[in-house]
């Protein structure tokens, strides 16, 4: 027995510490690869372990963080608890961080923390940063972030953005996402941005200076409901290959400036296009502008608000599509307006607004029946999505019409449609079904 025990010790004197002896690109991807809890525990293997954590480059904060952690920890005491033991984390970590991502929950009132946090992290090189705060009211950012001047990534939700007084920029910032996001004062991002999205922020106007010179890494621009926005930005982003313009916020004064001829003629490299139906109205349609208007590259097209009784907008979402030659899908999300009993549009409720409404989608069935679209062919379209389709016969016509001309057409998906009579609903499944197709493996999907 003594003679085993003592065999078991020389065992274990000896034995090869297999798992402290990695390659340091493994063990790297080992701690990238596990939560922010696990890989602190790795800590108590060994003491080359310990050195590792302490080293650990990416630290993310998210969901699955304070769900583990506060799960644990009654209401009371979870903010203090939470706020320890962050700061502690950060407190031995005596390395540069590379990635920084910190979720604010609901009710956790961390602001002030995160002010520390912040600033102890801005002389670290962070390059990756995101806050995502979730409180009722938005964090106001504080000024250390403009000390991370190695930052490549930043991403902010429910934020206020206060630059300092001559802030020149970020220098090696490539990419910036900003979700509900006030801007208080004027700053630009760099030069080297390469994607820039705003999604319902205000204030963009202190932008202006990002779009007084060349973007020339810029090459995905998305601006959505973010107020009054101003179209000459465009003409310094002639290298996009993605576009968003969600937003109807111009004034009238600004709406001459307006030309999306010139701006998709302008952009020969763009690839993907979002655009609110507000944008077609500035589209001059007809022949001359096809032949002008050529968007070699556009592969995907996304018209959202799309109103099938506004004659304009159905011209000149025709006009793109024809004027693009390789675009291979076509998304076009409604508002699913109420129809009349003839399956027609209503805008409205009175009497003249229905009798105006049944007027226009007759003016776009009329216009989708003309001999002058017969000869439209859409060569590589592929696919088709249309939200919220009503059934009215200007929405009928239309993919009609696409059936006929898209030769490589694999579907066309109806989605979240407002059409509630069962018996309404498989007529007009019957009528799309009896449509003739130029391509034989075209399908309607209703979903």
């Amino acid at each position: 027995m003594a003679s085993d025990a003592k065999k078991r010790l020389v065992d274990r004197g000896t034995a090869v510490d297999r798992i402290s002896n990695l390659p340091g690109n493994v063990t790297d991807h080992i701690l990238e690869r596990l939560p922010l809890h696990d890989a602190a525990r790795t800590s108590i293997l060994s003491k080359t372990w310990r050195g590792l954590w302490g080293m650990h480059p990416n630290l993310v904060f998210d969901e699955a963080f304070f769900s583990q952690l506060v799960s644990k920890m009654n209401n009371q005491v979870r903010v203090s608890k939470v706020s320890k033991i962050i700061s502690n984390i950060l407190l031995v970590n005596h390395g540069p961080i590379l990635k920084f991502h910190l979720l604010i929950p609901q009710f956790m009132h961390l602001h002030l923390d995160a002010d520390l946090w912040i600033k102890n992290i801005s002389n670290l090189g962070v390059k990756d940063f995101m806050l995502r705060n979730k409180e009722p009211f938005p964090y106001k950012m504080t000024s250390y972030l403009f000390s991370c001047l190695e930052l490549t990534h930043l991403s902010l939700t429910n934020c206020i953005l206060n630059p300092p007084h001559r802030f020149g920029g970020f220098g090696n910032l490539i990419n910036v996402q900003l979700v509900l996001v006030k801007i208080t004062a004027d700053m630009s991002f760099g030069t080297r941005l390469n994607v820039l999205q705003l999604d319902n922020c205000t204030g963009i106007e202190h932008l202006e200076c990002q779009f007084k010179f060349d973007n020339k890494y810029l090459t995905e621009l998305i601006i959505i409901n973010c107020g009054e926005f101003n179209w000459k930005w465009l003409e310094c982003t002639q290298k996009l290959q993605i576009l968003g313009l969600l937003t109807t916020e111009v004034p009238d004064s600004r709406k001459k400036e307006i030309n999306l001829e010139k701006l998709v003629r302008d952009m020969p490299r763009i690839q993907i296009l979002f655009l609110h139906s507000f944008f077609l109205e500035f589209l001059e349609p007809g022949a001359v502008t096809m032949k002008r208007l050529t968007t070699k590259n556009l592969v995907c097209m996304s018209v959202h608000h799309f109103e099938f009784y506004d004659l304009v907008r159905i011209r000149n979402v025709l006009c793109l599509m024809s004027s693009s030659p390789n675009l291979r899908s076509l998304y076009l999300y409604m508002d699913g307006k109420v129809k009349s009993k003839d399956g027609l549009d209503l805008v409205g409720s009175s009497e003249h607004m229905v009798g105006s409404s049944e007027h226009m989608v007759s003016s776009v069935v009329q216009y989708l029946q003309s001999p002058t679209l017969v000869e439209m062919i859409f060569d590589k379209l592929q696919t088709v999505k249309i939200h919220k389709m009503v059934g009215s016969r200007a929405e009928l016509q239309f993919i009609k019409l696409l059936l006929a001309s898209s030769p490589l057409l694999r579907w066309i998906k109806l989605l979240n449609t407002t059409i509630d009579d069962p018996k309404e609903e498989l007529r007009i499944l019957k009528e799309l079904m009896s449509f003739p197709r130029a391509s034989k493996a075209a399908q309607i999907i209703w979903t």
